[in-house]
């Protein structure tokens, strides 16, 4: 059996128009790639469909969190991420050459899964740098200790900087 099967949208018995879809994944889903980049993670998917009689428009939307570490401070963090995607599901030949966004379906197919954009577009939504402006939140997850010594902060007040030894070389 199919593991993805609850990530299928059956496009056959679909009419022409606009349809609206929902789907959730989490470290379970994650784990079923192999050498992911996300290991801890939950995401919600709005899926809207426009159907047409030559082509499936995709229009994919979600928001959640991955658990990863901060950059700044070290701690394991839950990084908010929210992006949006685009597919465009054309009716041809499977055999033909898929783009970035464009992808060829049979025209008798009767569903179209989508499991393997869910994660293609969860891991493109990583960023560069793993931090956020947690200083909002009630408990923020920061390791404060990490955080003293990057701020140059000491118990005397007088914090050496990094700096002030290359005040001190001379021109030779």
């Amino acid at each position: 059996m199919n593991t993805f099967v609850a990530y299928s949208i059956p496009v056959q018995g679909l009419k022409l128009g606009l349809h609206h879809f929902k789907f959730s994944i989490d470290t379970a889903f994650f784990a079923k790639f192999e050498n992911s980049p996300i290991e801890v993670a939950s995401f919600d998917f709005e899926v809207d469909l426009d159907k047409r009689s030559d082509m499936l428009l995709f229009d994919f939307q979600f928001t959640g969190y991955m658990r990863v570490e901060c950059d700044r401070c070290t701690a394991q963090i839950n990084l908010p991420v929210e992006d949006s995607r685009e597919l465009i599901a054309k009716y041809g030949d499977e055999d033909l050459e898929e783009e970035d966004e464009v992808v060829f379906i049979d025209r008798d197919a009767s569903d179209f899964n989508v499991a393997k954009y869910l994660y293609e577009f969860a891991v493109l939504a990583l960023p560069i740098t793993n931090v956020y402006d947690c200083q909002d939140e009630p408990n923020p997850p920061c390791n404060f200790e990490v955080l003293k010594h990057l701020g140059g902060d000491n118990e005397d007040g007088d914090a050496p900087s990094v700096w002030d030894e290359l005040k001190n070389l001379k021109d030779n």
